[in-house]
């Protein structure tokens, strides 16, 4: 009898365990059924684009929100795209990819095979010798020159800035302008600069910047930045040097060692900028 019962228990674990197996949790549920519409919601947001050519150049905007378990990283580049949308008139050509464990269907998820798949199917409907690319990055970042990409029932990836490089130069997108909000995030400056390219990082290579918490809505780099000082600065670079100011001003008066954010001006890119133009453009 013993035996028997040691027997059917054994039994009945296994059974358990075959069950457990093929019913996948729900969190694996929604990463295969995420992964498999990607293409579909990045699709369905480029099939909204404008069509009609515009003389000078037109911007577009791709916003990259890395870690969904913290809701600040997706609303700043909620507000980015709203931001420049104003300025450059990439309201209507906008692709945004967002981790955020709040919603895990309305939008594409943030990967590095999201953003390939975003940055070639843009390269594919603009004008890469005039039209411009807006590329704005949120996360965690670290030391080793990458960015965090984390999300619900996702298996945590980094994003480095080589491969970043690497997939811009894929896409062929010849004007780009790069705004990394990221601690460690000067490491981005080098690999990504030339002449047709602004890069802008929330700090230095080595330095951390502030703000990242599920608690905020943006990071102190967003806040000086896209909420504050883009709507009214003539360009980007007086944007960028206006939010650096509020920004070592508030790290001295909190006592936090100072961020250091980097700016990187393309010369070329500069002046393309001027040519498409301020708030209006269509």
């Amino acid at each position: 009898m013993k035996f028997t019962r040691i027997l059917f228990l054994i039994l009945a674990a296994s059974l358990a365990a075959g069950a457990a197996a093929e019913q996948p949790s729900a969190t694996a549920d929604v990463t295969k059924e995420s992964a498999e519409r990607q293409r579909g919601l990045i699709d369905a947001q480029v099939a909204r684009f404008p069509k009609e050519p515009v003389s000078g150049g037109r911007v577009y905007f791709l916003g990259f929100a890395g870690v969904g378990e913290e809701r600040v990283f997706a609303e700043e580049i909620k507000l980015a795209a709203k931001r420049v949308g104003e300025k450059y008139g990439s309201s209507m050509r906008s692709v945004l990819l967002l981790n955020d464990r709040r919603d895990l269907a309305t939008q594409p998820l943030a990967s590095t095979s999201s953003l390939r798949y975003s940055l070639l199917e843009i390269a594919r409907v603009m004008n890469r010798s005039e039209d411009v690319l807006f590329l704005a990055l949120s996360s965690h970042g670290s030391r080793d020159s990458t960015i965090a990409v984390s999300n619900t029932g996702m298996a945590e990836q980094g994003l480095s800035a080589r491969t970043l490089a690497e997939l811009l130069e894929e896409s062929g997108i010849k004007w780009r302008v790069i705004v990394v909000s990221a601690c460690f995030s000067g490491a981005f400056v080098k690999p990504l600069s030339d002449d047709h390219t602004i890069v802008i990082t929330a700090a230095s290579k080595n330095r951390s910047s502030f703000g990242c918490s599920d608690q905020r809505d943006l990071t102190y780099f967003g806040e000086a930045f896209y909420r504050d000082a883009l709507p009214n600065s003539p360009d980007l670079r007086m944007a960028f040097e206006t939010a650096r100011k509020e920004i070592r001003r508030r790290e001295k008066d909190e006592e936090f060692t100072p961020s250091k954010p980097q700016g990187y001006f393309g010369a070329l890119m500069e002046g393309k900028l001027r040519t498409i133009g301020q708030a209006g453009a269509p």
